[in-house]
């Protein structure tokens, strides 16, 4: 695995548009936090130096307004991993690596796990950024323990692997950077019309499953949450986080043997 990641690493040391996109990941949660950051505190309506909606960048709360707002990045990330796979097929570089001895599970192995240390990446990040908001940016309330909402670091951590991995199933099909992105963005924008549609217009509580919407629903929107508090709802979500996970979870070892299959069998 060593000498094949070595190599990978010879593809990417010197590719300009990589590094960009890489700093443009690494970057735009802490940038976009701090716009939403500085937009609250000085446009919403204050009680008693309070904001109406409480403190969503304080601890405990940091944790789930970060990484929902980090969530809503999920593009960058994605277009990162599609320019990668597809360049493969582009510069032809998937099939010298088989001429060189490469087994094609390893080729595909060796790029899903760029895929996982991209995720982890970004997933360090988030965490390092609800750090800063929770420790320095605000006091930590007394008598609150600040890791209390640490498990929603993990579901990013879930919801950024899935968007990834359907951005790597997508391009290992299509093989052609701009057309898997047009058909990437344009999935992500038909499946929430149909959650839309289906579960609201229709009450169809299956589509709660769908791929995108099953990992979303990991981390609820935390703004109109504290607003419009719903122990019901709330206790609801809580009983059904186990069921979101094994579904990704499922949803996650479908993507990775799918892409195996349909290289191993591809014409290259």
């Amino acid at each position: 695995m060593m000498k094949t990641l070595r190599i990978e690493w010879m593809k990417l040391k010197n590719y300009r548009t990589f590094w960009v996109l890489l700093a443009m990941t690494i970057v735009g949660s802490p940038a976009f936090n701090y716009s939403i950051y500085d937009l609250m505190d000085n446009s919403f309506p204050k009680i008693k130096g309070k904001s109406i909606i409480g403190s969503p960048f304080a601890f405990p709360d940091v944790w789930q307004t970060v990484t929902w707002n980090s969530s809503m990045l999920f593009i960058i990330p994605a277009i990162l991993v599609i320019t990668l796979t597809c360049n493969e097929f582009t510069y032809r570089t998937h099939r010298q690596n088989i001429i060189d001895g490469w087994k094609r599970s390893q080729f595909v192995a060796v790029k899903i796990f760029e895929v996982f240390l991209l995720s982890l990446l970004m997933t360090l990040v988030v965490f390092l950024t609800v750090l800063y908001f929770g420790r320095f940016a605000n006091k930590i309330p007394e008598g609150v323990d600040p890791w209390q909402n640490i498990r929603f670091i993990y579901f990013y951590f879930v919801e950024m692997i899935s968007y990834t991995m359907i951005a790597f199933l997508i391009s290992m099909f299509i093989k052609r950077a701009g057309l898997s992105m047009g058909i990437f963005f344009v999935y992500m924008v038909m499946e929430q019309f149909a959650v839309g549609l289906l579960g609201s217009r229709y009450n169809k509580l299956w589509v709660a499953y769908f791929p995108e919407e099953v990992t979303d629903r990991l981390i609820p929107q935390p703004y109109a949450q504290k607003l419009l508090s719903n122990k019901e709802a709330i206790l609801r979500w809580e009983n059904h986080i186990p069921l979101y996970l094994v579904i990704a979870l499922l949803y996650l070892t479908t993507y990775i043997l799918v892409t195996t299959l349909r290289f191993k069998k591809a014409d290259l």
